[in-house]
């Protein structure tokens, strides 16, 4: 058995061999198929739906997927294309980006907001630095501003139990987690129904705003929107229920600031009570979720949930994406 530990392991027929297969290989002009489409899916924060769902719908189409964790499977990453990288990162994200843009044909990113200010994190770094030096498609896995696939999957969820949306009053409801989360989900949420023309109410308590431009993009669908503290009122009539918990925009950053902030707020939790506003609605969430805390227990495993079609629907949106975006780029 012979093994290839140095250069010196092949001889020098053996080398050239090699090195002119080497060139025939990366000359061929085949275009890719839905059965070699390579993509990427490199991820900066934790996940478990999205990972597995985004893998999985590449392989229901016949396309390859592989994962990356950033700075645990490859080099920590520099995020500043203009830092001076004398301290403890090794790889910078033009050169990381542009590689990657080499090996795949798409590439999907996950990367959640840091502590900066939401002026920053709004501008959303990553995935900006991502779509300028990669030289491919790229799809947010979920970033500061947007959740797109998730969002997208919500809206097949409802178009399942309810067929055409336009007009059906929704809720986007805010509920108390110990901790600031991020907006992506629920910005996409309300962006993605006001898109389908839903009714939408974004039911929050003061301090808890969306973004902004966010809301201008919502408003500018011509869809009806209210956004209101009272959850009697907000939840009065809706056939969907969207619980989530975000943080507050003036307060990004400030974790202690902000848990204190939201102290007075536990009773904003989603349960029987609060469902009992609604017109027996559909209850969504993204996942994952801290039962009993964001949501009761009781909900979740009430006829009246929806969380497991939701996240099954991740993996169906995802892959119809995937090949949408494929053959708009002539990739396949």
């Amino acid at each position: 058995m012979r093994h290839f530990l140095k250069p010196s392991d092949l001889n020098a027929e053996e080398r050239i061999s090699v090195l002119n297969r080497a060139r025939e290989l990366k000359a061929l002009t085949t275009p890719p198929t839905e059965q070699n489409l390579r993509v990427g899916g490199l991820y900066f924060n934790p996940s478990l739906r999205t990972r597995i769902s985004w893998e999985q719908a590449c392989w229901r189409l016949g396309a390859s997927c592989q994962t990356i964790n950033a700075g645990a499977d490859s080099w920590k990453m520099e995020m500043n294309p203009h830092a001076v990288m004398d301290q403890d990162k090794q790889e910078n994200i033009v050169e990381a980006a542009g590689v990657l843009g080499r090996y795949f044909h798409l590439l999907g990113v996950r990367s959640f907001p840091g502590t900066e200010s939401w002026d920053v994190e709004r501008t959303e770094p990553t995935l900006s630095a991502m779509c300028q030096y990669a030289g491919v498609p790229i799809v947010s896995l979920e970033g500061a501003m947007h959740h797109p696939c998730q969002s997208l999957a919500d809206e097949l969820t409802i178009r399942e139990h309810f067929g055409n949306p336009e007009g059906l009053p929704v809720a986007l409801v805010w509920a108390w987690h110990p901790n600031p989360l991020p907006m992506a989900v629920p910005q996409s949420f309300a962006l993605q129904t006001a898109l389908a023309g839903c009714d939408l109410r974004i039911v929050r308590p003061d301090g808890y705003d969306l973004d902004p431009e966010v809301m201008d993009e919502i408003r500018a669908t011509g869809s009806k929107v209210t956004v209101t503290n009272d959850r009697a009122e907000g939840l009065k009539g809706v056939k969907v229920a969207y619980v989530k918990s975000w943080g507050s925009m003036p307060l990004w950053g400030q974790t202690d600031a902000e848990r204190e902030f939201r102290s007075g707020l536990r009773d904003w939790q989603f349960d029987r009570n609060t469902w009992n506003l609604t017109d027996e609605a559909k209850v969504m969430h993204c996942l994952p979720v801290r039962r009993n805390v964001v949501l009761s227990g009781e909900m979740l495993e009430s006829e009246h949930s929806l969380v497991f079609d939701e996240a099954e629907n991740r993996l169906w949106a995802q892959a119809a994406l995937i090949e949408h975006i494929a053959k708009r780029e002539g990739l396949i």
